[in-house]
């Protein structure tokens, strides 16, 4: 059967009364950007984050330095320790960070060992935060190819309500450390999750640390109690195990969010970028 296409007519409108090509473009150009416009401020709106401060913050104790397994004139330790807190929101949440730093002294045999750190909300109805792209808020990231050459960000997007905002970015740029490790070879695992303790699993090099060795970790954590944590690191090779401990909370709650000063110190920090643009560009 042989399908039989009908042939399209011109409407019999004189020429003198169609509408002239040029304005039917400069129409339909002029739809498409009215629309790109729409979608673009729609698209901004959506992915717009609050900028918070931490309010609170307090030094958690160094660890006792504990020998190394077989060569105890070598130790490890946890060392430049914080927790920080945000202030609530209108649920009566604040997001808390939690910091240590485990050192192992230069020259101690890390022989392949596996280090698993930990870090406990002892807290009841303690979450750990997430990201915005859903991961916990643990840091480093699990790299099993290592995480000597992970980008160490300055800030963090994280999924918490303020300013009319599900998303909220914080500065997480006080570490003293420019790597998350200090030598190379350090691999990384995240465990299985568990709720109200957070693991990183480590795998130490072979032979003897080249450095000292210096693994900086934090999590991030949303509460409606004073931030509390408690945080360890078990080292094992094969002379035996080993492992360093130490605790630290906030004694009270933070203040309600001021959303008007937050703002504030929002816009003179972007103040400040722009101004270091400018004189960075008159400087060339």
């Amino acid at each position: 059967m042989k399908l039989r296409i009908p042939k399209l007519r011109r409407p019999s409108v004189p020429p003198e009364q169609r509408i002239p090509r040029g304005a039917v473009v400069v129409v339909l150009v002029g739809l498409v950007a009215t629309l790109a416009a729409a979608l673009l401020a729609t698209e901004k709106g959506g992915g717009e984050a609050a900028n918070l401060e931490f309010v609170q913050q307090r030094k958690i104790p160094d660890s006792k330095p504990v020998g190394i397994p077989g060569a105890a004139k070598f130790h490890m330790q946890l060392v430049e320790n914080k927790v920080q807190s945000t202030g609530t929101n209108v649920a009566g949440y604040a997001l808390f960070r939690v910091i240590a730093v485990l050192k192992i002294d230069q020259g101690a045999p890390l022989s392949g060992g596996r280090l698993v750190c930990s870090v406990h909300a002892p807290r009841t109805g303690t979450l750990i935060a997430q990201s915005s792209g859903g991961l916990r808020a643990t840091y480093p990231r699990s790299n099993e190819s290592g995480i000597y050459g992970q980008e160490m960000s300055e800030t963090v997007l994280i999924q918490f309500a303020s300013h009319s905002s599900e998303l909220a970015v914080l500065e997480v740029k006080d570490l003293k450390q420019p790597r998350w490790a200090s030598i190379q070879g350090v691999k990384l695992q995240w465990p299985e999750y568990e709720e109200g303790t957070e693991h990183l699993d480590y795998t130490l090099p072979q032979g003897k640390a080249k450095a000292a060795v210096e693994l900086p970790f934090f999590t991030i954590w949303k509460s409606k109690k004073p931030p509390a944590a408690q945080v360890a690191c078990r080292l094992q090779v094969p002379a035996g195990k080993a492992t360093v401990e130490t605790e630290g909370s906030l004694p009270r709650m933070a203040p309600p969010i001021n959303e008007e000063a937050e703002a504030e110190a929002q816009k003179e920090r972007e103040e400040s970028g722009e101004a270091a643009g400018e004189a960075a560009k008159e400087g060339k």
